[in-house]
């Protein structure tokens, strides 16, 4: 038996890997998970579909499909993550997504919470704005 841990592949540091597993836990993840099922596992065409639907810039989607199709090392990854950040967005403006059908889906999604150096500069920019207005 070898005394040397084990490595893994993952670029997402360990402490933060369970959050992530079976797609995440909030209603945008089941959304696109529920739209782009197909018996194969994650339809990649259908998200790409998804996110051209709800309105993500056409030209960033043809750059996560074509690393997809190209089969760049974590290029399904990058896409999935990227391009759901971006759905977030549109998600959190319009409190609904477009489903592939067109019909509309209300999505709530709240802002997340700020942490590390986010949070530290959002609180230094706020004591500055108070102590300029004293």
């Amino acid at each position: 038996m070898s005394d040397e841990p084990k490595v893994t592949k993952s670029i997402v540091p360990s402490k933060y890997s369970g959050r992530y597993k079976n797609g995440g836990e909030d209603a945008l993840a089941v959304f696109i998970k529920e739209q782009c099922a197909s018996v194969e596992g994650f339809n990649f065409e259908k998200f790409f579909e998804l996110c051209d639907k709800n309105g993500i810039a056409a030209e960033k989607i043809d750059h996560y499909r074509k690393q997809v199709e190209e089969k760049r090392h974590g290029a399904e990854g990058r896409a999935r993550m990227t391009l759901r950040n971006m759905l977030a967005t549109v998600v959190r403006k319009n409190g609904k997504a477009l489903a592939l059908d067109g019909s509309e889906v209300a999505i709530n999604l709240p802002k997340p919470a700020l942490t590390g150096a986010a949070k530290k500069a959002a609180e230094a920019t706020s004591n500055s704005d108070r102590a300029n207005a004293a």
